[in-house]
């Protein structure tokens, strides 16, 4: 029974221990420093991501007229049916 209560007690120090940390954190300012370090990362990671994402985009998007220019399919002249074709079963 003790064990419990004294387990009780110390958690209860422990979190309004915690709790005054953040508001003293929060109130210096310090919190506030944190924060804005966490925002100018994930604003920093999401500018990266789209300037990669939009190069690859550009590339692929010229790639593309470039196949379609370049790449012209050979057709041979002739009489071509159905059973002429490899695997057709």
């Amino acid at each position: 029974m003790m064990k419990g209560i004294i387990a009780a007690v110390l958690a209860a120090f422990i979190l309004a221990g915690a709790v005054v940390g953040i508001i003293a954190l929060f109130f210096g300012g310090a919190l506030m420093v944190i924060f804005g370090f966490i925002a100018a990362t994930i604003i920093l990671a999401a500018i990266l991501l789209f300037i990669i994402i939009f190069v690859f985009v550009l590339i692929v998007f010229f790639a593309l007229f470039y196949f379609m220019a370049e790449k012209k399919p050979v057709v041979k002249p002739g009489n071509y049916s159905l059973e002429d074709e490899k695997g057709k079963n």
